[in-house]
């Protein structure tokens, strides 16, 4: 099992877990509680947490400092949402719970997502 799914089945929620994994992984150290409100599409089902938790991370590595500098990350976090739809249709936790998508699918599918953009970045 991979680090991303042992935290979710430690208790964290979808972004968390995400969250852990990334600064894990990635030697990052984004503050875990930032994601927690984020579980369960954002508490109320609307985007799905593990989507956001990857929207996260990739801030923390592609995001800007200045105003004037240019806001990458907007256009990875595109290209991560685009996947996702493509893949279930949707990006909502209810409706993605709707068509019986686990949890543990969407939280690894956008994890490696994420990690597939990285990696991209990191050839560049």
């Amino acid at each position: 099992m991979n680090k991303v799914l042992e935290y979710y089945n430690q208790g964290f929620n979808c972004a968390e877990s995400i969250v852990k994994a990334f600064n894990e992984e990635q030697g990052f150290n984004i503050p875990v509680q930032i994601a927690s409100p984020f579980g369960t599409g954002m508490a109320v089902g609307t985007t799905c947490g593990a989507i956001i938790g990857a929207i996260i991370a990739l801030g923390a590595l592609k995001g800007r400092e200045e105003a004037t500098a240019k806001n990458e990350a907007r256009r990875y976090a595109k290209e991560i949402l685009k996947q996702i739809e493509e893949k279930y249709g949707t990006f909502e936790c209810i409706e993605l719970k709707k068509k019986g998508i686990l949890c543990q699918e969407i939280i690894n599918d956008a994890y490696n997502i994420l990690m597939d953009k990285i990696n991209l970045l990191n050839k560049f």
